[in-house]
This record gives structure tokens, sequence and C-alpha cells, in this order.
């Protein structure tokens, strides 16, 4: 029983990681211009986002909507596919909260000059998004590259 716990209790972990990465990403593209290229570390075109007045729509590589991003003021509202929310994004100064759809902040970015830098909830690194003229780089805590946005 008790290691059937454990390997829940990582499966979690693993989960929560991977939800708050995925916010992160997605709400670095939210704010694009019109198109954007989603990529994978190998230039793999795994998404697009789409945006149009204050609501940008995301798709895989095949073209189905994988969820959307509504900002209102100083606040982004994500949601999957079937419209069910599933996260926020509150902007303060340079910095932007990031909460689950129950409100517990999973994370946190931080702008300083062409880079910014994403936190999990417990403050460490997650992740860095430098951008430069031609477009985005992500790169997880390790440094390196998960992704990229043109």
């Amino acid at each position: 029983m008790n290691q059937v716990l454990k390997i829940e209790n990582k499966g979690r972990i693993m989960i929560k990681k991977i939800l708050t990465l995925s916010i992160l990403l997605l709400t670095a593209v939210a704010f694009c211009d019109e198109r954007e290229t989603i990529r994978d570390a190998t230039g793999k075109v795994v998404g697009t986002a789409t945006t149009s007045g204050s609501k940008t729509i995301f798709r895989d590589a095949t073209g189905k909507t994988t969820g959307t991003a509504t900002t209102e003021g100083n606040r982004t509202i994500y949601r999957d596919a079937t419209g069910k929310t599933v996260g926020t994004a509150t902007e303060s100064g340079n910095r932007t909260t990031y909460r689950d759809a129950t409100g517990k902040t999973i994370g946190t970015a931080t702008e300083s000059g062409n880079r910014t830098t994403y936190r999990d909830a417990t403050g460490k690194t997650a992740g860095t998004a430098t951008t430069s003229g031609s477009g985005t780089i992500f790169r997880d805590a390790t440094g390196k590259t998960v992704g990229t946005k043109k």
C-alpha cells in the first residue's frame, strides 16, 4: 500500500510539472500578434497560436483546437478545447502569477529585458524564454532547448 502511495504521489508531481510547464509555454505565446508557429526542440511544428483581438486560439499540428486564452485587462483566462477553465494568469508589473482552475498558484514568470524566467509554485526555476528578432527560444531548468516560437 505504501509503495502504491509513493507511485501515485510521483505521478501527481509529474502531472503538476507538465501542467505548469504547459501553462507557462501557452502563456508565452498567448500575447503573440496574429499567427505564431510553435515548434519542439527538434524543429517539428507542434501547433499554432492565432490571436484576434483579446482572444488567442491554440491548435495542435493537425489544426485541432486545443484551447483558448482570453485577456481582459491584466488577467488572462485559459480554457481547454471544451471551454472549461483550466487556469488564469494575472500580470502585475514585470511579474505574472499563474493559477490553476481552483485558484491555487502553480507558477510565476518574471520579465527582465529580453528574458523571462519561469518558476514553479515553490520558487524553483522551471525554465526560461529568450526573445530576439528571430523569435523566442524556450529552455527548461537545465538550459536545454524545449521549443521555439516564430
